[in-house]
């Protein structure tokens, strides 16, 4: 019989695997102790770059200090933030980027958000910004009749009487351009019984419709063929001045591609004119605004004189204004609760079987390119947004459908205003005086410039788009593509937040959606 191993001979035939076990826990150790210390760093990384950074006052120029301000005493630099609109992400990114190496005296935390979303999200108390700044004083509006609605026994919010406009992009339409020679014939051949927004953005759709027993998918806009009717040919124009060939004139669009055919008319299906949702984004609310007023005030009964005097327009010739027809708030709230139901049951019966509309209008005019005419005929958008889009096209020029702008009057102007915001506890008269300084620098001759060449028209009327001479500028680059900037914009009348509010629970109420 075989005589059973020792304690010693046990221990040394499991030697080799002894050794085995001892060197994986040795490694797992390892592996853990990595982990753990990976893990400490970044934390001391976050606690880093979270914490403000001394900064040398004796470094800090005459100059840094006029434009930023004095540093603290201790050193450490003021920390502001800035709530804004997403669609000047671009530009407010590369000013911050500027002036954080311009002012280690200052710390500027920014977050994009769009616009209707901010201000919810600020009245919910998720977000607290020292500065927000929206694309238009309708959404300031908007927040201020709210915040005073849920707290009345608190101050104001703000005082919108003190904002400051950073920037200026009117609202537009990027369209196709075969549509457009379609949609420029129509609306010639339409009499003054509806306006431009809502011919176009609810084409075919009857002023009293029939909704019962329709089906919600039937309730969108008419096709191509039937809004426009069998279509007329286009008037001939006397042919153009020979030119030289050296001079191409590039403020006006090139020679028209042959006017599309009735065939070519009935392939492009229903007329998908698209806009971002009402209660996420400005230009969404903006373009609801847009077809309530003519809706509800169409130019037949608005005042006949809406053409601005020559001696006016003479003016003008150097920058934008602002004119709003002789309609009032007044005037337009009391026709909008006359009709509420039937532009409610309008509003129904031309959205109310559409796609939820997107919440960005940057996405929004992406997908106008990214997809093409089978997703969107046209888009309603900020100018500055259609440049980007109008620049891959003439990237590809040779190979991509052209597309145009299109400036309808009445339109909104975006002032893209910047306010304080006054929690209470939050802002100090310091960190006030330093967010006034961060104000200053973006409408700085520097930042306004490069605000045109992101597409924005300058806050102040006195910096010339047209004297801005650089390959950057888009206005100048981009005039074939029907891009203007001289002439006049005519606006709706403004209305109080307490009328935002209400057209915006009026298209949620029309469209099931929130």
């Amino acid at each position: 019989m075989t005589k059973p191993p020792g304690r010693a001979e046990e221990s040394v035939n499991r030697g080799p695997g002894l050794w085995k076990e001892i060197g994986g826990l040795a490694l797992a150790v390892w592996i853990l102790g990595s982990i753990a210390y990976g893990f400490i760093r970044d934390q001391r990384r976050m606690v880093h770059a979270e914490t403000a950074l001394i900064v040398d006052v004796k470094t800090t120029t005459s100059t840094q200090t006029d434009v930023c301000g004095p540093p603290t005493k201790d050193g450490r630099p003021v920390v502001i933030s800035m709530l804004y609109g997403d669609d000047k992400r671009a530009w407010v990114e590369q000013a911050a980027n500027r002036f954080a190496r311009l002012c280690p005296t200052i710390q500027v935390k920014l977050s994009a958000m769009g616009d209707i979303e901010s201000a919810d999200a600020i009245l919910d108390g998720k977000a607290r910004p020292t500065l927000w700044a929206p694309a238009d004083d309708l959404v300031l509006r908007y927040l201020d009749h709210r915040w005073k609605t849920a707290h009345r026994q608190r101050k104001p919010l703000f005082e919108i009487e003190k904002q400051i406009s950073l920037v200026q992009s009117p609202l537009v339409l990027l369209v196709w351009d075969d549509r457009r020679q379609v949609v420029e014939a129509a609306m010639a051949n339409r009499s003054r019984e509806r306006g431009q927004w809502a011919e176009l953005m609810c084409a075919a759709v009857p002023t009293q419709p029939d909704l019962s027993g329709m089906p919600i998918e039937d309730m969108v806009p008419g096709s191509w063929i039937d809004w426009y009717g069998p279509p007329l040919p286009p008037k001939k124009q006397p042919p153009p001045a020979p030119r030289a060939e050296t001079t191409p004139d590039i403020t006006k669009p090139p020679s028209a591609s042959p006017f599309p055919t009735v065939d070519e008319i009935k392939s492009w299906g229903r007329v998908k004119f698209g806009h971002t949702s009402p209660t996420r984004a400005a230009s969404g609310f903006e373009t609801l605004y847009l077809m309530a007023y003519d809706y509800v005030l169409p130019p037949k009964v608005r005042s006949s004189d809406t053409n601005i005097p020559n001696s006016t327009r003479s003016k003008l010739t150097r920058t934008i204004r602002s004119i709003s027809n002789e309609v009032t708030p007044d005037d337009f709230l009391r026709a909008l609760r006359e009709q509420r139901s039937a532009f409610r049951g309008w509003l129904r019966r031309c959205e109310g079987g559409l796609d939820a509309p997107p919440d960005s209008t940057e996405l929004l005019t992406n997908s106008f390119f990214n997809v093409g005419s089978s997703r969107y005929d046209a888009v309603a958008t900020y100018e500055h947004l259609a440049f980007d889009t109008l620049a891959r096209i003439d990237e590809f020029a040779s190979v991509l459908s052209d597309a145009r702008i299109l400036y309808p009057q009445p339109t909104i102007m975006n002032q893209h205003p910047v306010v304080f915001l006054d929690f209470g506890d939050e802002i100090t008269d310091a960190r006030r005086l330093i967010a006034g300084k961060w104000i200053a620098f973006l409408r700085s001759d520097e930042m306004q410039k490069k605000a045109i060449e992101h597409g924005f028209r300058p806050a102040d009327a006195a910096l010339s788009i047209r004297g801005y001479d650089s390959v950057q500028n888009p206005f100048l680059r981009f005039r074939r593509y029907g891009v203007t900037f001289e002439d006049p914009i005519i606006e709706p009348p403004r209305l109080d937040g307490e009328v935002v509010h209400e057209l915006i629970r009026t298209w949620e109420d029309a469209t099931g959606r929130n």
